[in-house]
């Protein structure tokens, strides 16, 4: 059974969406995503975009949304071991909706994607075949929350299942908010799939708004059974319009 030395960034995939244009009635936001993550054996590349429907609002009401991604992973399976490279080129559509409860903001959404699995080689002496491989469709549902403790200080998190790829995801982090353009703190994520389970642990800080303008950046330390602990950071940005 191969074993992954690194899997897809789940939470990246669904947090990017491509705009979709004309939905919007006057004085709905558009928000523009994009960013990319490098690990020791993966990196996660998006570009995408989140649209409320007509009477909607960023964080209030129905929203459309959707994504192009490119993953690129390794890891080590057969005997004698050897390295196979998998890389995915993938996009995804959902359509989801958003509210407030008191100092509790979620969100809930469903998304249908598809993505190209290469695995290279694609058989390898003493090991089963790569999966995922090929065209592969999921269906994804996700939950996102954010509840403020107090003024400077709240949690959340991000937690999805992925059909068709049997992939998990959890996410969460503590913000402590030093102003109106910083925020800062610990975060922590747990993903796992049929062959593999990673713990990461680490940093993030979100820095904006500048006329619409956010940049966030994060790093740490993931752990993931049998394999040697590797680091990881990413660079993410947003606009809204």
């Amino acid at each position: 059974m191969p074993t992954p030395r690194s899997a897809p960034r789940l939470a990246l995939v669904l947090a990017a969406f491509w705009a979709v244009p004309g939905l919007a009635q006057a004085g709905s936001d558009t928000l523009l995503l994009g960013g990319t993550q490098w690990g020791a054996y993966s990196s996660y590349s998006y570009l995408g975009g989140i649209q409320p429907l007509p009477g909607a609002r960023l964080g209030q009401g129905w929203y459309v949304s959707g994504f192009v991604s490119y993953l690129r992973y390794r890891y080590t399976t057969g005997f004698p071991a050897q390295d196979v490279t998998t890389q995915a080129p993938g996009g995804n559509l959902g359509i989801g909706y958003a509210s407030a409860l008191g100092n509790l903001g979620w969100s809930l959404s469903g998304a249908v994607g598809y993505a190209n699995f290469n695995a290279q080689p694609s058989s390898v002496v003493g090991a089963a075949r790569p999966k995922p491989q090929g065209a592969v469709w999921t269906f994804t549902p996700q939950l996102q929350w954010d509840f403020r403790l107090s003024r400077r200080w709240s949690v959340a998190g991000i937690d999805s299942y992925s059909f068709g790829q049997a992939s998990f995801w959890t996410d969460w982090r503590g913000k402590w908010r030093l102003g109106p353009s910083l925020e800062l703190g610990p975060e922590g994520i747990i993903q796992g799939g049929p062959n593999y389970r990673i713990h990461q642990v680490g940093l993030f800080a979100q820095i904006g708004p500048f006329s619409g303008w956010q940049l966030g950046l994060a790093g740490g330390v993931s752990f993931q059974s049998g394999l040697a602990n590797s680091g990881y950071a990413g660079l993410s940005f947003s606009k809204s319009f």
